[in-house]
C-alpha cells in the first residue's frame, strides 16, 4: 500500500506547493537568473533568463511545458535586431506576439508565433516612446501596451507598434507618484497595479492612470515590503506581489488587505533529477551537504509571479534558477 505524501501548504493554508521546474544551465533544459515567467498562447511557459554578466551566452528565452518538459530556447545576448542584453520582462499581445523589454538598449523587441524577430522600438530618453530602464509590461483590455519606465518614474501606454498614447506618474512618494516602479498587472476591468519599488508599496490606477488606492509600507511584517517587483492579479481579484528582499510572495485581496504569504517549498525538479541520474558522483556530494536543505527550498530573490487560468501560481525564483509552482485551493 502506497501512502500519498501531501505537499506543504502556505502560511494561511490557502495554497499548496505543487512542483518546481529548473536547473542552473546556460543552454537546454535549465534557467539562468529567470526574471519573467508567463503563459504562452498554447498554455506553455515562457521564461526570460537574464543570466550573469559573466555568462552572456546564457541570456535567452526558455519554452517548456507546465509539467517541466523542455521544448526549446531562443534569443541571444547582443545589440543586433533579435538580440538583447538585460531582459526585464516578457508579455504576449492579444495577437500572440511576444514582447521583450531590454533595459540595456532601452528598447522593446517583438517576436512572432514562430519566435522569429519581427521588429523593435524605443530609444534612450524621457520623451514619448523613449525609455530609461523599461521593466514590467502588460497589455490592457483594449490591446494597448503598458510599459513601466522605471528611471523615468512613469507608466507609458503605447500601441502594439510602439506609438505613444499617454503616460502618467512622476518622481515622488505622493498618491499617483512613483519611485523606480518595476512590475505591472492589469485586471479584467482594465485597472492597473504597479509595484512601486523604491516606495515599498503597490498603487492601483484606472486604465487612464487615475489614482485609485495604494497599500504597503517599508518593513518585513504582513503587508509590508522590501523592494516589491513582480506583481499579478488572478481571476478572483487577488493580488500577488513578489517581495524581493524579503524573499517571499505576499497575497492580498481586492482592497489591499493581507491574505497569505508564500515562502518557497521547492523539492527536486525533473531537470535536476535527470542531471543527477547522469552524474551520480555529484549526487553523492550533494547528499553530504544537507545542513541547509530547508533554506535551499525557500525563495531567494523572487522576481516574477504569474497565475494561469487553473489557479496555478508560477514564481520565478531568480537566484535559485527555478520556477516554483503553487496551486490555489
Amino acid at each position: 500500500m502506497t501512502t500519498k505524501i501531501e505537499q506543504p501548504l502556505s502560511q494561511k493554508r490557502l495554497y499548496r506547493y505543487h512542483d518546481v521546474i529548473g536547473l542552473l544551465s546556460a543552454a537546454g533544459p535549465g534557467f539562468s537568473g529567470p526574471v519573467s515567467v508567463i503563459t504562452g498562447p498554447v498554455d506553455e511557459l515562457y521564461v526570460a533568463n537574464r543570466a550573469s554578466p559573466k555568462q552572456p551566452e546564457a541570456v535567452r528565452i526558455t519554452r517548456c511545458t507546465k509539467e517541466g518538459d523542455f521544448l526549446e530556447h531562443f534569443g541571444e545576448w547582443g545589440e543586433e535586431p533579435g538580440q538583447f542584453i538585460w531582459v526585464t520582462s516578457i508579455a504576449f499581445s492579444p495577437q500572440g506576439e511576444l514582447y521583450l523589454a531590454d533595459e540595456s538598449s532601452n528598447q522593446i523587441s517583438v517576436f512572432d508565433a514562430d519566435n522569429s524577430f519581427v521588429r523593435r522600438f524605443g530609444e534612450p530618453g524621457s520623451g514619448p516612446s523613449q525609455f530609461d530602464r523599461p521593466s514590467g509590461m502588460a497589455f490592457g483590455p483594449g490591446g494597448n501596451l503598458y510599459v513601466v519606465d522605471a528611471l523615468n518614474h512613469r507608466v507609458q501606454i503605447l500601441t502594439t507598434e510602439g506609438d505613444f498614447v499617454s503616460q502618467w506618474g512622476g518622481l515622488g512618494a505622493g498618491d499617483g507618484q512613483l519611485n523606480m516602479p518595476w512590475g505591472i498587472a492589469i485586471d479584467d476591468a482594465g485597472d492597473v497595479y504597479i509595484a512601486d519599488w523604491r516606495n515599498d508599496r503597490v498603487q492601483k490606477f484606472d486604465a487612464d492612470g487615475k489614482f485609485m488606492m495604494s497599500f504597503g509600507s517599508s518593513g518585513d511584517g504582513e503587508g509590508q515590503f522590501n523592494r516589491p517587483n513582480g506583481i499579478a492579479v488572478d481571476n478572483d481579484g487577488d493580488i500577488y506581489v513578489c517581495d524581493w528582499l524579503n524573499d517571499r510572495v505576499q497575497v492580498f485581496d481586492q482592497a489591499g488587505s493581507f491574505k497569505d504569504v508564500l515562502i518557497g517549498h521547492s523539492g527536486m525538479s525533473k531537470w535536476g533529477r535527470t542531471f543527477l541520474d547522469a552524474n551520480p558522483d555529484i549526487e553523492q556530494k550533494l547528499e553530504l551537504a544537507t545542513q541547509n536543505i530547508e533554506i535551499k527550498q525557500r525563495f531567494y530573490r523572487p522576481v516574477s509571479v504569474h497565475i494561469d487560468a487553473a489557479g496555478k501560481v508560477f514564481v520565478a525564483d531568480c537566484y535559485r534558477h527555478r520556477v516554483q509552482i503553487y496551486q490555489k485551493l
